[in-house]
């Protein structure tokens, strides 16, 4: 009997042991919901009026007009999705180059704390939209494609610049 004592002990704690890690593994498994704040967010999303879509696409656009006039306030940074060779062609002037395959790998130079105007040469914003909606799940929450791209830029008669930068 004085033996089966010990044997008792251990095998409580190893049930007692069990029990815990149960416990805890279960209540990791648990999501708990997330608190709610009263507090403001940092910095709310700019709101750029006339930024309809249009071709069954769906991403944000802006027009030239809104998009010079939060350029000229300092508000806005243009990023052409074209090719590197595009670019040096021809692009807006004060553009970055930021091709549309490379938007994600090179996610740290899109400067945030602005509205992101992409564009790209494509007839209804195909490439500067795909840009636009990877910024977008990446939380960059100003970003839009211009709308007209480079050519409507380009026939309107805006500031435009040709190599690298």
């Amino acid at each position: 009997m004085e033996v089966l004592r010990p044997m008792r002990k251990a095998a409580l704690l190893a049930v007692a042991l069990l029990t815990l890690f149960a416990a805890v593994f279960a209540s990791a498994q648990y999501k708990q919901s997330p608190q709610t704040t009263t507090q403001k967010p940092a910095s709310s999303p700019l709101v750029v009026p006339n930024t309809t879509s249009r071709g069954g696409t769906n991403f944000p656009r802006i027009s030239i007009a809104d998009a010079i006039k939060l350029h000229k306030e300092g508000k806005a940074v243009f990023i052409d999705v074209r090719s590197n060779e595009q670019f040096s062609y021809g692009h807006i002037k004060g553009a970055m180059s930021i091709p549309g395959s490379q938007i994600v790998k090179r996610f740290a130079e899109v400067p945030t704390q602005k509205v992101v105007v992409t564009y790209c040469a494509c007839d209804a914003e195909q490439s500067s939209g795909r840009a636009v909606n990877e910024l977008l799940s990446h939380g960059v929450r100003n970003v839009f494609a211009l709308k007209g791209g480079w050519h409507e830029w380009k026939k309107q008669g805006f500031p435009v610049a040709a190599g690298p930068k």
